[in-house]
């Protein structure tokens, strides 16, 4: 269909079907929603990675230093 023929209407129907039927949103969230209640920003970086790491070397020390 041409734009030419779309009225109001049909414009709020788009863009109220975008927000609804957004992909990925989880139960009607819209997407400000969605950004709400995300992961938020870790500032001090890969935490759970440099600690898993830290845990490694120890362990394999450990290892090292029984044989």
């Amino acid at each position: 269909m041409s734009e030419a023929f779309f009225d109001e209407y049909d414009y709020y129907n788009f863009e109220h079907d975008k927000h609804i039927f957004s992909s990925h949103s989880g139960k009607q969230r819209t997407k400000k929603e969605v950004s709400e209640h995300t992961n938020h920003f870790d500032p001090s970086g890969h935490s759970r990675k440099i600690v898993k790491k830290l845990a490694n070397t120890e362990n394999n020390k450990k290892v090292v230093s029984k044989n």
